[in-house]
């Protein structure tokens, strides 16, 4: 077989995700989060003024009607506030459940590491947008 080290690099962090996704999906469905939707509402507290559904799109690398799709039972559950300006923000009971929600998705993640054998350091560091030009 061919070597293909894009593609397998792809399919490995492809296989990341899915095995994260489920794994820390399973303990944050005790409270009717998936990790997307924690994703979510940590990314609009961290706006405390609000935050348009565009740039909730751009910040969850997702298009502008999934955001609604995907934010719209976040809203009807009163986790989420949505302005007639559109603009989104979390509720304190949103902040509540976040508190809660990180507790449970940081114990799964780190079983996850653990028995990944792989350093969150350097997944974050090997992934990072944020990453300087010298780096790529």
């Amino acid at each position: 077989m061919n070597a293909v080290p894009n593609l397998d690099a792809a399919l490995t962090v492809a296989w990341a995700k899915s095995a994260l996704d489920t794994t820390v999906g399973a303990a944050l469905a005790r409270v009717g989060l998936s990790l997307d939707d924690l994703r979510r509402l940590r990314i609009i507290g961290t706006h405390p003024q609000g935050l348009t559904r565009e740039d909730l799109a751009e910040a969850m690398g997702e298009a502008r009607s999934q955001t609604i799709r995907s934010s719209g039972p976040l809203v009807k559950l009163g986790w989420l506030s949505r302005a007639e300006s559109g603009e989104f923000s979390l509720t304190d009971s949103g902040r509540h459940l976040i508190d809660q929600a990180e507790g449970i998705a940081e114990k799964a993640a780190a079983r996850w590491f653990t028995d990944s054998e792989l350093s969150p350091a350097e997944v974050i560091a090997s992934v990072s947008p944020n990453r300087s030009a010298s780096s790529k």
